[in-house]
């Protein structure tokens, strides 16, 4: 969305926006652009409609309130337009910049809460206050139109994929109404689409058709803004993901097109100190390390926070996976532990061999209590504490700070399973090596994870 000019877009209305805090003092929650349009909540009607503020600068969306028929809202003078909002329990205020502006929304409102079934339980008479115009232009029939074409108006189609329509594509993803995100994620997913846009992009890309590549690149991060999980998923997948980067690596505020693929292809280098033999799991690393490229290398400055937290929920999911997919291959873990005895520190693959098991039992802590328990039961059982008496100065304490967390979550003491022979056993271990690795060095070395490359990732 653009903000307002005078004379255009007259859905569009530049308001700041306010939430009553705990002391009674207003927050100023930032500056935007609020529209009205139909809501697609699950949960309520599909002729439901709400108001939604869009940041100014940040285009994140600061607010999405559902019209209700209850009589919660009140116009100060010709500005402001407040209400007690029951889904977050607080008050909130609309300022706008014009009158005619708040004028508007207060008429929306009011056709809304008119156009109510007389018979619902929520029904009420319409709001009425000092600035309502003449009563006889909200009659039903007028209301009924105005919401129909309310509703219509906010359907998204997407042009043809097409290069001819490259620019048309770009503007209509950039200007999606947040009600809407949905349904254009599923025409997205469309069969061959997507695919088609990525085939586009490669004949741009040869063509060295500049303007053409500028428009794959606001395309392709407007569609990864829309924050669709299955269309992320689809995105990311390994016959689409290149062709992804490939788009965003022609950003038109730079100078120059960015080499992310080439990175990406030649420069990271996936170290396997024990042979992974399932390509799922593999799959899933790989995926993981792009995610992570995406997210904090290429679109760092574009990310609002919901999409910024369903990437870093994917790699979450991801990691979970793999962790699970190692422990149920009935030969790595034995093969891994296998390796850590027949060297010693200094060895060759050693310092790679123990922040691999570092990294696991670190990515381990998400996993459900008795996944944990059974795989800590199985890491005691292949050795874990030879392992990691083994270990010497800032490795010892990397070590022992991921089996810390690990074993404090897993709480084997409390395990009736386990013999209390067994538990002092563990806590003996456990005490044992906090003392060498304290005695060995004084203060904890800062950045080790930082300096080592990602085993798993």
């Amino acid at each position: 969305m653009q903000p307002q000019q005078s004379g255009q877009s007259p859905g569009l209305h530049r308001v700041k926006l306010y939430k009553l805090n705990e002391t009674g003092g207003w927050d100023d929650k930032g500056t935007g652009l609020v529209s009205i349009g139909p809501m697609e909540f699950a949960n309520h009607a599909s002729n439901s409609v709400g108001l939604v503020v869009l940041g100014e600068e940040t285009q994140k969306m600061l607010m999405v309130h559902r019209i209700l028929h209850e009589d919660i809202y009140n116009r100060q003078d010709e500005t402001i337009i407040t209400w007690t909002d029951p889904d977050i329990g607080t008050d909130v205020a609309l300022s706008f910049q014009e009158g005619q502006g708040c004028n508007a929304i207060w008429q929306h409102i009011v056709r809304v809460q008119n156009d109510a079934d007389p018979k619902h339980p929520d029904h009420r008479r319409r709001v009425i206050d000092e600035f309502d115009g003449p009563v006889g232009h909200l009659d039903g029939d007028y209301l009924h139109h105005d919401v129909a074409d309310m509703a219509g108006a906010a359907h998204v189609e997407l042009p043809a994929a097409e290069t001819a329509n490259l620019e048309e594509i770009a503007k209509v993803l950039a200007h999606v109404p947040p009600m809407q995100r949905e349904r254009v994620a599923q025409l997205l997913m469309t069969p061959n689409y997507l695919r088609k846009l990525l085939d586009i992009f490669r004949q741009c890309e040869d063509l060295e058709d500049t303007p053409s590549l500028h428009h794959m690149f606001r395309l392709m991060r407007s569609i990864i803004m829309l924050n669709d999980t299955q269309l992320l998923d689809e995105l990311l997948k390994e016959e689409h993901v290149m062709g992804v980067i490939g788009c965003l690596e022609y950003d038109p505020d730079l100078q120059a097109p960015q080499q992310h693929r080439n990175f990406l292809q030649t420069a990271v280098v996936f170290k396997e100190v024990v042979p992974i033999t399932s390509q799922e799991v593999l799959g899933k690393i790989h995926q993981t390390y792009r995610i992570q490229y995406l997210k904090d290398v290429i679109l760092p400055r574009s990310l609002d926070d919901a999409t910024y937290g369903t990437l870093s929920s994917l790699m979450l999911f991801n990691n979970v996976d793999v962790v699970l997919g190692l422990y149920q291959d009935q030969k790595f873990l034995p093969a891994l532990f296998e390796a850590l005895k027949s060297r010693q520190p200094g060895d060759s693959g050693w310092d790679d061999l123990v922040a691999f098991l570092q990294e696991f039992c670190s990515l381990a802590k998400h996993l459900q209590l008795l996944q944990r328990q059974n795989l800590w039961n199985k890491m005691t059982q292949l050795g874990m504490f030879e392992v990691c008496a083994g270990c010497s100065t800032c490795a010892a304490f990397c070590m022992l700070s991921s089996l810390s967390a690990f074993m404090h979550l897993h709480c084997p003491a409390s395990t009736p399973s386990r013999s209390r022979s067994q538990q002092r056993m563990e806590v003996s271990h456990t005490a044992k090596l906090q003392f060498t690795a304290r005695s060995s060095v004084k203060t904890a070395p800062t950045g080790v994870l930082c300096e080592w490359p990602s085993r798993l990732l």
